[in-house]
């Protein structure tokens, strides 16, 4: 399904260059891990699309490493970025340490661990996936209920929490089916970060 890989590759650089921007605008440092995240995601399709068009060993090599740890990594930076949206919920007086957010980042030490076992594997990142979807979806709905700004943010995320689901639950999709959790990822993708600029129009 190479064009389901371009479209994807397609809307996360849209995305990850929306996100650059609400980065910059104030230096909002909730936003920087979502950038680095949907960068590394672009890189993760360029080489799909590559490899597609590329008959050799040594790329096929490549693109799978840039698959497998470009998908712990984003990980890792998305969930250390909802960390930091947590925080800057609180009050002032109920913030945690800074520091603390950075914590996400060791699943890619717990990742290292078991590298080699491919059913470990592929459980922690389903553990890793739906954690991330979870938070947001609780962290979202809290934000929804007092702006109704949010709305579209929770979308993108409803929408995230079905594309798990059919790529995870339902045989096929995963790999026969690719372009259906790819469009609906894509799609999350891009009405998230629009829901991101109007919930917070004065950093967009």
């Amino acid at each position: 399904m190479v064009w389901a890989t371009f479209l994807l590759a397609l809307a996360s650089a849209y995305v990850a260059t929306k996100l650059i921007g609400l980065t910059n605008n104030r230096a909002r440092l909730k936003f920087l891990g979502l950038t680095i995240a949907t960068s590394i995601l672009t890189i993760m399709q360029l080489g799909l699309l590559i490899n597609n068009f590329v008959e050799n060993t040594t790329v096929e090599i490549v693109t799978q490493f840039i698959q497998e740890w470009g998908h712990v990594v984003s990980l890792a930076f998305v969930l250390s970025s909802l960390a930091v949206f947590i925080r800057e919920s609180k009050p002032v007086f109920a913030q945690l340490p800074l520091l603390y957010t950075a914590f996400p980042l060791l699943i890619v030490i717990s990742y290292i661990l078991v590298h080699d076992t491919y059913a470990l594997k592929r459980w922690l990142i389903a553990i890793y996936q739906g954690g991330a979807i979870l938070v947001s979806l609780l962290m979202y709905s809290v934000y929804t209920y007092r702006r109704k700004e949010y709305t579209m943010v929770l979308l993108g995320v409803v929408l995230f929490l079905l594309s798990y689901g059919l790529f995870w639950y339902v045989p096929g999709i995963s790999s026969a089916y690719q372009w259906v959790w790819k469009l609906l990822v894509g799609t999350a993708m891009v009405v998230t970060v629009l829901g991101y600029e109007q919930a917070e129009p004065q950093i967009a």
